[in-house]
């Protein structure tokens, strides 16, 4: 019989800590069901309005002034893409902190990070499991946004939009590792968080294309990774392009991928070692 090499068992051991984690994290979301529903179906609603505001700006729903800007003047895909791929932030962005806080709430966090394991292999497991939430919330908002407003999806733009939204999720993943830091030191990410998120709403183009924006502030939003992904999946499904007409939006959301885990990673690591040492870890 084969021994395993110290390396596999690590690795099989980290990957046994990421999916206790992700059935921790299911289980207290299927414990309320109010919650799958409530993110299922009411963010619509909070993008009816915007659409109503523009049917009653230009009198209908597509524009020539907004065709000029974004390339298409249906403004109520543009819209829904918006909101559906801005969920990820509101989920990932607030969903890592309040995972650290649920965990000092319900007096794990000590135990938690005690555990003699790698602690960004549960935090990947949170992370993962608030994508996949997530996930199924934007699958069930765009169904019922391709039933009630005739929007059209083609099998062959489902393929590089999944690509396009984890490599959102893994900028996303960056920021939460920096909230998840705050609310170590600080207890209470939830501000922060709910700051970034406004930042994120009004600088990248959620409702809104960024041209529309003064040149500073198109600057700032394209610091933002939601702006690349916003671009690129707005030009698949919308435009009919494929992704080597958008290579240059791809290559700029990696470096802001990769931009945001190395500095994530860093910063809770650090944080985690100055908590320790100063004894705030034990606070409440």
């Amino acid at each position: 019989m084969l021994k395993s090499s110290p390396q596999q068992f690590a690795l099989r051991s980290n990957l046994l800590v990421v999916w206790n984690e992700i059935v921790k994290n299911i289980k207290t979301l299927l414990a309320y069901p109010t919650i799958i529903v409530f993110w299922a179906i009411f963010p619509i609603f909070w993008f009816i309005p915007f659409i109503l505001q523009g049917q009653a700006f230009v009198g209908g729903l597509e524009s020539a002034s907004f065709a000029q800007l974004t390339g298409s003047g249906e403004y109520v895909p543009f819209i829904v893409i918006g909101a559906i791929l801005n969920s990820y932030v509101n989920t990932l962005l607030f969903g890592m902190g309040e995972n650290l806080r649920k965990e000092a709430y319900q007096g794990t966090l000590d135990y938690m990070l005690a555990a003699p394991c790698n602690k960004a292999y549960v935090l990947i497991g949170k992370a993962i499991s608030e994508s996949l939430s997530s996930t199924i919330f934007a699958i069930s908002q765009l169904a019922i946004s391709v039933l009630l407003f005739g929007m059209s999806i083609t099998l062959g733009v489902i393929i590089p939009v999944f690509f396009i939204v984890i490599l959102l999720i893994l900028g996303l993943y960056g920021m939460s590792l920096i909230m998840a830091a705050f609310s170590l030191m600080y207890k209470q990410s939830h501000d922060l968080s709910e700051s970034i998120g406004y930042i994120f709403y009004i600088f990248a183009p959620v409702r809104y294309p960024i041209e529309s924006l003064p040149t500073w502030a198109q600057i700032f939003g394209k610091l933002i990774p939601l702006t690349y992904a916003l671009i690129i999946v707005r030009s698949l499904m919308l435009l009919g392009t494929d992704l080597s007409t958008v290579y240059l939006e791809v290559i700029a959301l990696l470096i802001i991928d990769v931009a945001l885990l190395l500095a994530g990673f860093y910063l809770f690591s650090w944080m985690e070692e100055k908590t320790k040492k100063s004894g705030v870890i034990s606070h409440h």
